[in-house]
């Protein structure tokens, strides 16, 4: 049985990890040898763009009347199909689906089910292009011949790293702690170690109040997890543990390293689990939990949710943060902004979260596997990017649309790219927090998936 046949049938519960063999890096190989999506693929990563372009086009009007389907688990892949649409004219889409559309967009997937759903690649046409997260969890898939791996010829004038040819990378993500504005006069706290999350209430400035979603089903929080199991990682959390306990860390014969200790208390002190990162971002941080002092994990990029959420909180006229931030006129007057509520730049030593991808793959069976290359290829175009991406409601400094918080180029941006006013630089980011390695988390053994989801299932928060 494969590796990901075993995934389906567990649904999420037992996450596995395995070898991949991507098709991108075997572009300079025998493609006598390969047949179907395999060779198109392969053949794709030996093109120049006009080639793939002409390619693209010829399998679009060998088949009218059929839809280029793409799937995944974000709302930039509209405005992607939109922006590609735009550029090729043999591709049409509009998200309200109108008569003559060729480009089918399903972005409302988890992580898990998507992959679930990708099973049914492996014997007949499911769809053709994929932007999937966590590549800890598809590299099964990438094994099974489930998914391939496209490398565009032109890969290095693109600014990739070494590290985004395999998997492709699509889109960078992270996730992050963070509190809302009212949390040190809550607590008197501030949040500026890890290990405040981790160790007993006996603990110098322990947090008490964590919420988290379960790495069960959201998966790439197992990723951020055995991350820190990581040796790469190590050097930070054993400054950190000294920094907050003023001691270094001595191994015991539970833990390997400092890394697994601090999962293994994180995970018992977790007070909530949460089921949508969305939600605690836009919502409950602020209707609910304003006077409850939590510290929460969740997905930067929801902070697009909570720019656009307003509400009235009983007591905000009086309240010490809130009287400031009610707006005065216009449509919101009388309420608050929950964006102007979130605090996620804490200084925290060790890390701040966790940096991802969401990566660009073909899918087996594709009925337009050379309109899939070119659609990843066309992602990782810097005017692509800000075209599909750029938000006005997120402004820069200078009030120019500007780059979705929680969102971030691929490749190497240019002096021209505009973040949002406030946000740190990807290359910020990516310096303060842990950063997902394929090469480290594809070999993470299922008895290790297995030891943590026993302890996420003995926390009955």
């Amino acid at each position: 049985m494969k590796k990901s046949k075993i995934f389906a049938i567990v649904s999420a519960l037992l996450l596995t990890s395995g070898t991949l063999v991507a098709c991108g890096d075997n572009a300079g190989g025998d493609d006598e040898e390969l047949t179907g999506t395999a060779l198109a693929v392969s053949k794709a990563s030996k093109m120049t763009l006009e080639e793939l372009e002409q390619a693209s086009r010829e399998e679009v009007e060998a088949q009218p009347g059929q839809q280029f389907k793409v799937v995944g688990l974000t709302s930039v892949l509209k405005s992607v199909a939109k922006t590609v649409a735009g550029k090729y004219d043999w591709l049409k889409y509009t998200e309200g689906k109108e008569e003559g559309d060729n480009i089918n967009v399903n972005n409302g997937y988890k992580d898990y089910q998507l992959l679930t759903a990708l099973d049914t690649a492996e014997r007949q046409y499911f769809a053709d292009y994929a932007l999937a997260q966590d590549a800890r969890s598809f590299s099964d898939y990438l094994e099974d011949g489930i998914l391939f791996n496209y490398v565009p010829s032109d890969v290095d004038a693109l600014g990739l790293p070494e590290e985004g040819k395999t998997p492709l990378f699509g889109v960078h993500f992270n996730k992050l702690f963070w509190t809302n504005s009212n949390f040190t006069h809550i607590t008197g706290k501030t949040l500026h170690n890890i290990w405040q999350l981790a160790g007993t209430d006996a603990d110098p400035e322990h947090l008490d109040k964590l919420s988290f979603q379960k790495p069960d089903t959201e998966q790439i929080n197992m990723s951020f997890l055995v991350s820190a199991y990581a040796e790469e990682n190590q050097d930070r959390i054993l400054k950190a543990y000294k920094s907050y306990y003023g001691k270094d860390w001595e191994q015991s014969g539970d833990y390997q390293n400092a890394g697994q200790q601090w999962v293994a208390e994180l995970i018992k002190n977790v007070t909530r689990w949460h089921t949508s990162d969305g939600t605690a971002m836009k919502e409950t941080q602020l209707k609910d939990d304003w006077n409850a002092g939590y510290v929460y994990y969740g997905a930067f990029a929801k902070m697009k949710d909570a720019v656009g959420k307003f509400y009235a909180i009983e007591g905000q006229d009086t309240d010490p943060i809130l009287k400031d931030l009610v707006i005065k006129e216009g449509e919101n007057a009388g309420k608050i902004c929950a964006m102007d509520t979130v605090k996620w730049d804490w200084e925290i030593e060790g890390f701040n979260g966790f940096m991802y991808c969401m990566d660009s793959q073909i899918i087996n069976n594709a009925k337009f596997p050379y309109t899939a290359c070119l659609f990843a290829r066309t992602m990782l175009e810097q005017e692509t990017y800000t075209t599909a991406i750029y938000n006005s409601k997120n402004p820069d400094a200078q009030g120019n649309p500007a780059n979705q918080y929680g969102y971030y180029y691929p490749g190497k941006a240019d002096s021209t790219f505009r973040y949002a006013k406030g946000d740190w630089t990807k290359e910020t980011h990516m310096e303060k927090e842990l950063n997902e390695n394929y090469e480290y988390l594809k070999n993470v053994r299922k008895s290790t998936i297995n030891a943590i989801l026993t302890m996420v299932s003995s926390n009955k928060a």
